[in-house]
């Protein structure tokens, strides 16, 4: 590396990190070259390539040369994500997302999903980005040659997963504080009863006694329409009385809790419902009890730590989980009918 190149670098350092602010002016190329030992030639190439990257701006006179008053991006970052499938909870990751990129000065290029998988990866790859999140979307392939992030599940090398077994915990203990046993669990994700959400629910079940609440899990056939009067009609027609649903979302449970009022049932007084994700186009219809995700937190630390990665290459891998919180717990759970004096 080069003398020029190695003071170019430091300079660079102290203006992305506010030491040298906006507008200020920096060090005359004779201070630099007293300051660092080298010519004057060499301080020259060195505030030159910042001039070039937009850093600096030379001055005419004595005014010398200044901090750029508005200083370029340091890079593009890629967000991978479903966005206009997926609705407000995309568009608050996306939310947090691009607020770390801002604060850390990095510009943010949005992809939509598409399919099939790694020709859009390569796609991105040759957008002229640094690093890349992603959410709901398998990781990029190895041969993917910048630092990329999960926004949401566990999957990859480095990735910010809500907590949602300890969701799906949460739930199921305040089922069983308010007396019910037979507690059905509806799902559209076909992976999900193996983990996540719906297994911390059903061990939590088990590690209470309960026997087999596997056997009240029902599946609804992924991208297909809720048939919920089929499903309700499943789930009234067991031989035990159920008396509840855990839903892998607020939308299932929405669907539900509408179709139960319709036919008579009342929510929660004969039957009670916790959906998941506390999604606010449901949430503004009728306040559910939940679990919430805090889904700007989530791409905001995503973000974050991506951007370490990117300026960082050595850094470890990043798996973290974001806590999750269990909201209005009184609105569509209530004690097992049953159970009442």
């Amino acid at each position: 590396m080069g003398k020029e190149i190695e003071i170019a670098d430091l300079m660079e350092k102290f203006i992305r990190e506010g030491i040298w602010k906006a507008g200020e002016k920096i060090p005359s190329e004779h201070e630099l070259a007293e300051l660092y030992q080298i010519n004057h030639k060499t301080a020259n190439k060195a505030v030159a390539k910042l001039v070039e990257k937009g850093l600096v701006v030379r001055t005419v006179g004595r005014g010398g040369s200044k901090v750029a008053s508005c200083l370029p991006a340091k890079g593009v970052i890629a967000y991978r994500l479903p966005l206009l499938s997926a609705g407000v909870f995309c568009s608050q990751l996306l939310k947090g997302v691009e607020s770390a990129a801002r604060a850390a000065n990095y510009d943010l290029k949005y992809f939509e999903l598409s399919y099939p998988e790694d020709p859009q990866w390569l796609k991105i790859a040759n957008a002229g980005i640094c690093g890349a999140v992603f959410t709901a979307c398998a990781p990029p392939p190895e041969t993917f040659p910048f630092p990329a992030i999960n926004a949401l599940h566990p999957i990859g090398t480095n990735f910010i997963a809500s907590d949602d077994s300890d969701g799906g915990r949460q739930a199921a203990e305040l089922f069983l504080a308010n007396g019910h046993r037979n507690i059905a669990v509806i799902s559209d994700n076909p992976n999900e009863y193996n983990c996540g959400r719906c297994d911390g629910f059903i061990s939590t079940l088990k590690n209470n006694g309960i026997m087999n609440p596997e056997k009240l899990f029902f599946s609804i056939p992924l991208d297909n329409e809720i048939n919920i009067r089929a499903l309700w009609n499943s789930i009234s027609s067991l031989p035990q009385k159920v008396t509840g649903a855990f839903c892998y979302s607020d939308t299932i449970a929405m669907h539900l809790l509408l179709h139960l009022n319709s036919v008579g049932i009342k929510v929660p007084q004969d039957f009670s419902i916790c959906g998941f994700g506390n999604m606010m186009t449901v949430n503004q219809i009728m306040p559910l009890t939940t679990v919430r995700q805090f889904p700007e937190t989530i791409g905001y630390t995503a973000c974050t730590k991506l951007i370490e990665l990117i300026e960082n290459p050595d850094s470890p891998p990043i798996r973290l989980r974001s806590p999750v919180e269990l909201i209005n717990p009184r609105n569509t759970v209530a004690q097992n009918p049953d159970c009442k004096p």
